[in-house]
């Protein structure tokens, strides 16, 4: 049993370095895969990636706000993970989950996101999260089905991209139903 709380069986979050540049770089390039993001940006100089990944090595968490570069075991970056819309006196977050094309169906996301709200629910004491899946991105729509998360609500034509306009939909699970999943104990310490 890996002695850190953010490793699973097929990966493992960490805090992005500056050499992530070239990975973020390489990920913003495919428009396809980008679209299942929040925005399609225009193409990053070589510089501009650096910079994004250097200032991001350097942030520290803010508001239990931040974001962990998903990487496999053996250590190549998979994608990133990120926290937002944390809210300690509400006890919810968001999150918003990339991950690259050729790493889409190996469990990685899923693992990613177990890893992440063991976490915010077991050290945080976060209470709800969510996370919001475009219509058309139906790969992800599973995955959270499958994780266990509740379809909460659809948000009709919220978001624009390829011309139209399309469905959001409102994913969320609460501390008990992931513990009531995946259990709430972690490493050595008593119960």
């Amino acid at each position: 049993m890996s002695t850190n709380m953010f490793e699973g069986q097929k990966v493992r979050l960490r805090g992005v370095r500056p050499e992530d540049w070239e990975h973020f770089l390489q990920w913003d390039l495919d428009n396809d895969a980008q679209r299942y993001g929040w925005n399609v940006w225009p193409p990053l100089g070589t510089e501009a990636a650096r910079d994004f990944a250097r200032q991001e090595s350097a942030k520290r968490p803010d508001r239990d706000e931040f974001r962990l570069v998903i990487e496999t075991l053996d250590g190549a970056p998979a994608g990133s993970l990120n926290v937002h819309g944390a809210d300690q006196r509400r006890g919810s977050f968001e999150y918003g989950i990339a991950l690259a094309r050729e790493h889409w169906g190996n469990g990685y996301g899923e693992e990613a996101i177990a890893l992440l709200l063991r976490y915010m629910f077991g050290e945080l004491r976060y209470h709800k999260v969510q996370a919001w899946v475009y219509a058309f991105n139906e790969r992800s729509a599973a995955m959270h089905r499958k994780f266990g998360m509740v379809l909460e609500g659809t948000v009709r034509e919220s978001h624009f991209t390829d011309g139209r306009y399309w469905d959001s939909y409102l994913f969320g699970m609460t501390r008990t139903e992931y513990l009531e999943q995946y259990g709430g104990h972690w490493g050595d310490l008593p119960r």
